[in-house]
């Protein structure tokens, strides 16, 4: 039965809310075991960076396509609930055939794998916005924040321990299955835990949601309507983000294997790191989305991003490439984080499908443009130097320019209605987020321990000073009351 979102009693809502966070945490465990190891399966399998790159690039441009249809699914279902669940289903049953071909591989295994994966990630991506109008019906505004960064605080954590035992399990069943047949049998898991969220979800209270309230916004809107040029920038600003980002992000699983020859164990810790980061962040990006923001949050870590892919030119160390991760989690969560709350607080209940659905294909159409234009660089330019570097690493340096590029040129242009216009101040804010503020912290939290450490030292010193005057002070007045005593006997013994 249907209920209006205002009907839902704290019983219902609260159980809702613990049923979207089981269903984050089953599809992170899809992630962890399955996605992140789709790469590192293509290139067992044989794939070319040119594979690589569309194994990035179409899940990310079918889900644009199909978010023009977004729309027309919920006009026709009218049910929220049951295109998710649906969707779930169909994505779960993807994995199906990508355990088959890594099983009984042939000719045709690394592009028919992208096909059914890209199938999948596109489903899910075609019901993002109808469930993003979902659940943000469920979960009071005030609370989205706090709410949001703890989900994706137990996602990243589910996540962690998941790529990080897969990648020890992969190794080990390498050995005896050899490399394609482990991850079949590994990818049983993220097929289960797909499943998971259709019972999740399933959990959760329906909405109803009146149609008629479904406005759209249409792509001639966003560019010719004065009133959406906030929404416009945004959207320009996030799809550029996802351009410079994936224009690297493909090519480094390959550059760890390949050119570090680093197995799937260490991929795996190298992930976890990342992941581990996230999961520490979260509470502090959600502390500062509530003190500054979306929109100072959105354009610190913004400018963070620049950096990632540059920090891998220096060195080849692992240490300080697992600091680098750790470094990529830090920035990579307070992004997600706010990027989520900016694009749902930037337009009301009826335009809210739509919007997120433009929002799903701008990304989506840049993402996959991004990754394209990375494999086609190695391609063609491949053995070009630039600055001393070739192949993965030039691709990195230029990934790493355009992403300072885009932060500099579209972040003064972001603003909302709900939010200030930008201010002489963001730079220093966007400092002190990502640098000052995080660095204080840890610190104050060094100097805390230290603090700790030199009051137990000196109290503990001062007890035992105390303690041993107080020894030495009633030892000596034993010794001299009992050289006293004895004196004295020895001198009536004299006088008998």
């Amino acid at each position: 039965m249907l209920a209006d979102s205002d009907t839902l009693d704290g019983g219902q809502r609260k159980k809702s809310m613990g049923s979207i966070n089981a269903d984050g945490m089953g599809y992170a465990a899809m992630t962890g075991i399955g996605d992140a190891y789709v790469p590192a399966a293509a290139v067992a399998l044989g794939a070319n960076s040119f594979y690589i790159g569309l194994l990035a690039a179409l899940p990310q441009f079918l889900g644009a396509m199909l978010q023009f249809v977004s729309l027309h699914v919920l006009r026709i279902v009218k049910d929220r609930k049951n295109i998710v669940v649906a969707g779930s289903f169909l994505h779960a049953l993807c994995w199906l055939p990508i355990i088959w071909l890594l099983l009984y591989p042939g000719e045709l295994s690394v592009p028919l794998i992208i096909v059914f994966f890209s199938l999948g990630a596109g489903i899910s991506l075609m019901i993002n916005p109808v469930w993003s109008s979902w659940v943000s019906d469920i979960v009071p505004e005030n609370e989205r924040a706090g709410f949001f960064a703890n989900r994706n605080r137990l996602m990243q954590l589910v996540l962690f321990a998941c790529t990080f035992a897969t990648g020890l399990l992969l190794r080990e069943l390498s050995l005896w299955l050899g490399a394609a047949a482990a991850f079949g049998v590994i990818f049983a898991l993220p097929f289960l835990s797909r499943l998971s969220t259709v019972f999740f979800n399933s959990k959760i209270s329906s909405v109803r949601y009146d149609l008629q309230l479904v406005r759209e916004i249409k792509l001639k809107h966003l560019f010719l309507l004065p009133a959406y040029r906030n929404e416009l920038w945004f959207l320009v600003f996030m799809a550029f983000v996802n351009f410079t980002v994936q224009f690297a992000a493909p090519f480094f699983t390959p550059y760890m294997l390949e050119n570090l020859g680093f197995d799937v164990g260490m991929l795996g810790i190298m992930t976890a790191a990342s992941i581990l980061a996230k999961i520490v962040s979260y509470p502090y990006w959600g502390k500062a989305i509530d003190r500054f923001g979306n929109r100072a949050v959105l354009v610190s870590t913004a400018f963070a991003m620049a950096f990632i892919p540059i920090m891998w030119l220096f060195t080849a160390d692992i240490s300080w490439l697992i600091a680098f991760q750790i470094f990529s989690g830090f920035a990579w969560s307070g992004l997600d984080l706010a990027s989520f709350n900016f694009a749902l607080s930037m337009v009301g209940r009826e335009l809210r499908p739509s919007f997120i659905s433009k929002y799903n294909a701008f990304n989506g159409v840049f993402y996959a443009a991004g990754s394209i234009a990375g494999g086609l660089f190695l391609m063609t330019f491949g053995s070009v130097s630039f600055l001393g570097y070739s192949g993965i690493l030039l691709v990195f340096l230029i990934s790493g320019v355009l992403r300072l590029a885009g932060a500099l040129i579209f972040a003064p242009k972001l603003s909302t209605s709900r939010e200030p216009e930008n201010k002489a101040g963001d730079r220093a804010i966007a400092l002190n987020l990502v640098a000052v503020y995080p660095m204080r912290g840890a610190v104050n939290n060094v100097l805390d321990g230290w603090n700790f450490t030199r009051k137990a030292v000196v109290e503990g010193t001062s007890h035992g000073s105390i303690a041993l005057r107080s020894g030495i002070e009633t030892t000596g007045h034993a010794l001299t009351e009992g050289g006293r005593k004895l004196a004295s006997r020895i001198a009536k013994r004299k006088q008998l």
